[in-house]
């Protein structure tokens, strides 16, 4: 039977079986639907490229002299090095295609010579064989160091024949997840620590002399270590098949659909605050996910339809450190594309106002290289030591794993077609000649000191790299000359900075002069070091703290530093810093971290110009003062509330914007506090008023009667009734009965009344309940959750519905199926009783009595009213809705079956970052979301409609992960037939 004939009867016979037909849409079901095309030779494929201008392409090696190459590298002597990943994607294979676990690895790292001098590799030795699906390595003490799926290798040749016969496991117990999604990509940090992605697992050293005999816990992170004292620990990012440092110190990973992330605040200062909330430790550089744009010539043959045009494969991702091209080249970060047949070129620098780069497409509309060839796998590419690019061709007919699709889809591929071919390229200037520039190795310590003042940085990173692992302090004051030469480059002092860093040899007078260095690169790089010293000088710290002024990136440092010393200067330059960037919400993000013991100093500093902030700025700023103050109820110390609350209430302070953000913060933050004070709330610290309080309760109780009254004046602006009424569950109880009477009228604005049902909490459930039938949907979908939360207030709400009072159609799926599941076996019991039973199990005989919906007509706008009431609390399309689960913003590609499929089996395949979690507090709440932060003090769970929910670990009974979706199954208990054909004609037709 042919490919084509049998896809076509796979979508013809639907009513036999729809799940066959929807996977032959979904993963690999367009791949089979015409003859592939056949393999190009070198020179076919070379006509097949379109190249930037002012670029050209040379080829440095092919079949047979290379296999597979994904992965290129050059050790100090200038020699090529290349991971051939043979095993990929299933490993070893009997004849019939199935994985052959008994037949050895195949992976191997080849090292390939230009014998002859004519820019071409002309002499292939295998360095190292049989290793298992190791995809990547990096030159290391006259060696290589290599992840190999579940371990970390290091290899070396000690008898000069090209081959390494030194085989050492220095780390093993990781846990990868496919062949994309492993320990590898090895890079050493501008730091002197060696970076990986993709970590997680129990994981040992194994280094002799270095053993640890329990396993250390990672978690799905990327990790470094020290390849001094071999101490490792996870750090900030996840990253895929990609990872890279550029000239500047930065490291960028990626991931599928993120071709450039970047860390943003380190793992180790994260987790310093356990009061604070920080959701996020790494970022975008640029755009990401359905927001890119790629430009293939050919039609991109996608896993999912929906991401032609975008990237759906961004691996291999690159920083360009060499000296061929201009200074605005040499800020190039690039990506590789496998399944776009491309490689996209992005400028990256340095932002006014953000911690964050700013990204820019070298080319509008067309990427750096695109080929026509079907055959070409771009994989990584790496900076020679002449400054040229190069860039590993895979050159395989497939780029995919058969676990993402359909078994008897898979079984018609052949996933090795290409295992005889390989491709190796050189990208040079269009004036530039061949044979490549002439690199000399070094041959001492000093000219590898030499080699810290190149042009090229790929050198820079090798010299410093040589230097550090030879630990030979005895060049230490030729390396400080740099730091002090009329002559030296500012990459030449970063590089020196570290260098002697590296070999303890840095003093605090030279790190003075970094930190006023004419270069704020420089600058940004001794404020790093200093940063990592917690224990430093007075002159360094001095020195420090002077940069709290500079320009963002290096803000950025200083504020990160500013929280390892509790010192009145500290404070007051992380207070600056706040102020200066206080609506950044990266910034806020970092001064959280930093301000533990201080987060009433800093609330106080962005108080004493609080008119200075513009209106638009305030609900930025407001945020941001919540949070702190936030910081101060869970901390407890009552002298820092007392001046918290002084600063609140000060005349200084005109308006109600920034004092009820405040004491909005303080009541967040007092039920989370763990100490010896014992009024957990703000409530209770009015009613029974801390000694330290005397002089300023008065004062905020006058502020909350004017919040109270704020609430219910009608002459006052929305915005500011909202801002008052988050105040309410801290009112007396006559007050807050009262406004809560007048909010909760009819003709009152329906923000003001979500807001003061989630702020009185429990408080207004009566009040809810009784005026059910004058709310609007939005209202009582607030009333919901507030109801749902806590297995009391759902049998009231159940007990309603039974007796008819409440019709059960106000509750939606997702709280339906969540009833029908709930642990509490009267509320189950109940909600059966209500909602007609449990949602059928049998997800494809749903579908088939939903097939109708294929084929009636339908109507788009019925569609996107049936799409904002069951799917945006998720899910955003054209500006509407949240983004919360999987991006759905390019269905117009998909299928009818396959949408159809997935609305109804959501749970058939979830990514593990949209597993749902579900927590139950201590006190009997439950919550349910994704998993968005765990710092070891709390979590914090997004929510439908983007609602975050931070919960402090103590407060947690029991969290677990579901293996579920966020989306239930069930829709069929809301959505008709009709309905589903209108919300995918809604979904195609946009």
């Amino acid at each position: 039977m042919s490919s084509l004939f049998l896809l076509l009867v796979l979508f013809q016979n639907q009513s036999g079986d729809l799940l066959d037909a929807v996977n032959s849409e979904r993963g690999g079901r367009h791949w089979i639907d015409q003859k592939p095309d056949p393999p190009k030779s070198p020179a076919e494929q070379a006509a097949s490229f379109r190249l930037e201008p002012g670029c050209k392409l040379e080829l440095v090696a092919a079949e047979p002299l290379v296999l597979d190459p994904v992965w290129i590298d050059f050790d100090a002597r200038g020699r090529m090095f290349v991971a051939e990943y043979s095993d990929y994607p299933i490993g070893p294979v009997n004849e019939d295609g199935t994985e052959n676990k008994d037949a050895p690895p195949l992976s191997r790292i080849v090292m390939l010579e230009d014998k002859d001098g004519d820019g071409k590799m002309d002499k292939r030795t295998v360095f190292a064989d049989k290793l298992q699906f190791c995809h990547s390595f990096m030159p290391l003490m006259g060696g290589v160091l290599a992840g190999a799926q579940t371990e970390i290798l290091f290899l070396k040749d000690t008898d000069g024949d090209g081959v390494a016969d030194v085989r050492e496991v220095w780390f093993d117990g990781f846990t990868p997840a496919h062949p994309q999604m492993q320990i590898g990509c090895p890079r050493w940090g501008m730091d002197n620590w060696i970076y990986l992605t993709y970590a997680p697992g129990e994981v040992r050293c194994r280094r002799p002399g270095f053993e640890t005999k329990e396993p250390v816990k990672l978690a799905r992170q990327d990790m470094r270590f020290h390849p001094v004292t071999m101490k490792f620990e996870t750090v900030s990012g996840m990253g895929q098949f990609g990872n890279t440092c550029n000239n500047d110190g930065y490291r960028f990973f990626s991931t599928n659909r993120n071709p450039i992330m970047m860390e943003v605040i380190p793992q180790d200062v994260a987790g310093r605050n356990p009061f604070a909330s920080i959701s996020k430790r790494h970022s975008d550089v640029g755009p990401s996910g359905g927001d890119t744009k790629v430009f293939p010539l050919v039609t991109m043959k996608s896993n999912w339809l929906s991401h032609a045009g975008t990237h759906t494969s961004a691996c291999g991702v690159t920083a360009y450190r060499g000296d061929l091209w201009d200074e605005s080249f040499q800020q190039s970060v690039f990506a590789c594309e496998p399944v776009g047949l491309l490689v996209t070129r992005t400028i990256v620098t340095p932002q006014e106002d953000s911690p964050v780069l700013a990204a820019k497409r070298a080319e509008a509309k067309a990427d750096f290289l695109a080929s026509s060839d079907t055959w070409f796998r771009p994989a990584s590419m790496r900076t020679g030591m002449d400054g040229a690019l190069y860039l590993a061709d895979m050159y395989r007919m497939w780029v995919e794993h058969p676990k993402f699709l359909p078994p008897e889809i898979a079984a018609q591929i052949d996933w090795r077609a290409g295992e005889d071919k390989g491709r190796i390229w050189r990208i040079v200037p269009e004036e530039n000649s061949s044979p490549s520039q002439k690199y000399v190795a070094p041959e001492s310590a000093d000219d590898l000191v030499a080699m810290l003042s190149d042009t090229n940085g790929q050198r820079r990173i090798t010299a410093q790299r040589r230097l550090v692992e030879n630990a030979d302090a005895g060049v230490a004051d030729k390396i400080a000359a740099l730091l002090s030469s009329k002559d030296s480059t500012p990459f030449a002092r970063m590089h020196a900075l570290w260098t002697l860093h590296g070999l303890s040899q840095l003093n605090d007078e030279q790190l003075v002069a970094g930190l006023n260095d004419e270069s704020f690169h420089v600058r940004r790089q001794a404020a790093e070091i200093a940063r990592r010293m917690p224990d430093r000088s007075n002159s360094v710290t001095a020195a420090l703290l002077k940069r709290g002024n500079d320009v963002a990136v290096v803000q950025h440092q200083v504020a990160l530093a500013s929280g390892q010393q509790s010192t009145a200067e500290s404070v007051s330059a992380l207070t600056a810093i706040a102020k200066a960037r206080a609506t950044s919400k990266w910034f806020q993000q970092i001064v959280l971290t930093s301000s533990r013991d201080c987060s009433g100093a800093v609330i106080a500093g962005l108080l004493t110009e609080p008119d200075s902030f513009s209106a638009k700025d305030r609900a930025a700023v407001g945020a941001f003062l919540s949070d702190l103050a936030s910081v101060v109820g869970a901390r407890g110390d009552a002298d820092e509330i007392a001046a918290t609350l002084k600063a609140a209430t000060d005349g200084n302070v005109q308006e109600l914007w920034a004092p009820t953000a405040i004491l909005t913060g303080l009541a967040k933050g007092l039920p989370r506090h763990r100490g010896s004070m014992k009024q957990k709330s703000l409530a209770s610290l009015l009613s029974d008023p801390l000694p330290e309080m005397e002089d300023v309760s008065g004062s905020v109780q006058k502020l909350l009667l004017e919040a109270a009254d704020c609430t219910v004046d009608e002459d006052r602006s929305t915005e500011d009734r909202v801002a008052a009424v988050a105040l309410l569950s801290s009112q007396a109880p006559k007050t807050l009965t009262a406004s809560l009477e007048k909010i909760l009228s009819p003709g009152q604005p329906a923000s003001l009344q979500q807001a003061a049902i989630q702020a009185a909490g429990l408080s207004a459930v009566d009040l809810v309940l009784d005026r059910w039938n004058q709310l609007p949907p939005a209202v009582r979908s607030q009333g919901l959750t507030l109801m749902l939360a806590r297995p009391a207030t759902t049998q009231k709400l159940l007990d309603l519905m039974s007796a008819g009072t409440i019709a059960p159609s106000v509750v939606d799926i997702d709280q339906r199926v969540r009833l029908l599941q709930h642990r509490d076996e009267k509320i189950k019991k109940l909600a059966g009783e209500i909602f007609g039973g449990v949602v059928s199990a049998n997800r494809k005989a749903v579908a088939d009595e939903y097939q109708p919906a294929l084929t009636l007509t339908a109507s788009k706008e019925r569609g996107a009213a049936v799409f904002e009431k069951t799917c945006s609390k998720c899910h955003k399309i054209d500006g509407k809705g949240n983004n919360v689960g999987p991006d759905i913003s390019d269905t117009r590609n998909r299928s009818r079956d396959a949408l159809l499929y997935d609305i109804l089996d959501p749970n058939r395949r979830v990514d593990p970052q949209f597993n749902e979690y579900i927590a139950v507090t201590v006190d009997g709440r439950t919550y349910n979301g994704l998993l968005v932060s765990d710092t070891g003090q709390q979590i914090v769970l997004r929510q439908p409609e983007g609602k975050e929910q931070t919960l402090a670990r103590a407060d947690i009974e029991e969290l677990q992960a579901t293996s579920r979706s966020l989306m239930p199954e069930g829709m069929e208990k809301d959505v008709t037939v009709q309905q589903m054909a209108d919300l995918l004609e809604f979904l195609k037709a946009r």
